[in-house]
């Protein structure tokens, strides 16, 4: 029996069916390294908000009943706790803690032009704090104290400093 070699199929040739696989196989794999490694970044936008200074004076506090309110500015007048957003996103301060004496207070944050709002890679944001009444204790300097501040993220940052 004779095969008429008018009938066959063309294929690519081996060097160019070679060449093709070894393209495929470096895009994948350098797909894969930049997920697992990071190499590509996030496709989501994250605030990381830390708490980078504080200055809150004895006598701002001593004989208060408590912190009544929590105003934000761009420039700290004491008494204030800075905050400062290293992340990609942007975060609002919600409401803010003060622990002292065994007493937690907690006020809402607000900001006489809108929200408490924590701008990535923005400058500080002072949080001042006023302090009124006068059935609690003295506090004297530098005695500790502790609070959180609660972001629109859900996320809460954890702050501690002494009383100047």
């Amino acid at each position: 029996m004779k095969i008429d070699a008018r009938g066959k199929r063309k294929a690519i040739s081996p060097v160019l069916a070679t060449v093709i696989l070894i393209a495929i196989t470096l895009i994948a794999a350098i797909a894969i390294a930049g997920f697992v490694f990071g190499l590509f970044g996030s496709f989501t936008s994250t605030a990381q908000v830390s708490s980078i200074q504080s200055n809150v004076a004895a006598t701002s506090a001593t004989g208060a009943s408590g912190l009544t309110s929590a105003t934000c500015s761009a420039a700290g007048t004491a008494p204030y706790v800075a905050f400062r957003n290293t992340g990609t996103g942007s975060a609002t301060i919600q409401s803010f803690t003060i622990i002292y004496g065994g007493q937690t207070f907690t006020v809402a944050a607000t900001n006489t032009g809108g929200a408490c709002k924590v701008v990535a890679g923005g400058a500080a944001v002072y949080v001042n704090l006023v302090f009124t009444g006068t059935t609690g204790s003295a506090i004297s300097s530098g005695a500790q104290f502790t609070g959180s501040a609660s972001l629109s993220n859900g996320g809460s940052v954890i702050y501690s400093g002494a009383f100047q």
